[in-house]
């Protein structure tokens, strides 16, 4: 059972990766550089939780759906001090923290100063940044579905980062 999934996780993980770098283009990694960031961009907006999405481990976290928002842009949700979490991670640097997220696949990590870019796909994760100034920051809202994700430290420079499996 546990090969079966590792198998699933390495499908979904190579499905991610030919996305974001295969033949087929797609406008959601098109301006992941920082230079291409316009001020206008749109900021990922909380949406109420439906019925048929799973439940949230995170007390009022809205989750952002693909059907909600335009999951082809970079998602540029508020960012909150994160409190001690052992929920399961994948991290920037590659490790995994608490027991494996059998349900989240990331990848294409960036930094560029205060900001942290990464591409996530998952039924219920949330994105986090480490920060210089010592303190995790994590996102406002859940994400439900690939999305490529900008967080930015509000104080200092990106050091880290990645995203808790809520699922």
């Amino acid at each position: 059972m546990a090969f079966g999934k590792m198998l699933a996780a390495i499908g979904t993980a190579s499905a991610l990766a030919f996305t974001a770098v295969g033949t087929v283009s797609s406008v959601a990694f098109a301006d992941t550089a920082p230079a291409a960031q316009t001020a206008n961009q749109p900021v990922a907006q909380p949406v109420a939780q439906t019925a048929n999405q799973p439940a949230n481990q995170q007390a009022n976290i809205p989750v952002v759906t693909p059907e909600k928002v335009n999951a082809d842009v970079v998602q540029v949700p508020e960012v909150e001090l994160a409190k001690p979490s052992s929920l399961p991670a994948v991290h920037s640097n590659g490790t995994i923290t608490s027991i494996t997220p059998l349900d989240l696949v990331c990848g294409n990590f960036a930094f560029s100063g205060p900001s942290f870019f990464e591409t996530c796909n998952g039924p219920l994760w949330q994105p986090f940044v480490d920060c210089s100034d010592g303190n995790r920051y994590v996102s406002t809202v859940a994400f439900s579905g690939l999305f490529r994700v900008r967080l930015t430290c509000p104080v200092g420079v990106a050091v880290g980062g990645g995203a808790f499996d809520l699922s």
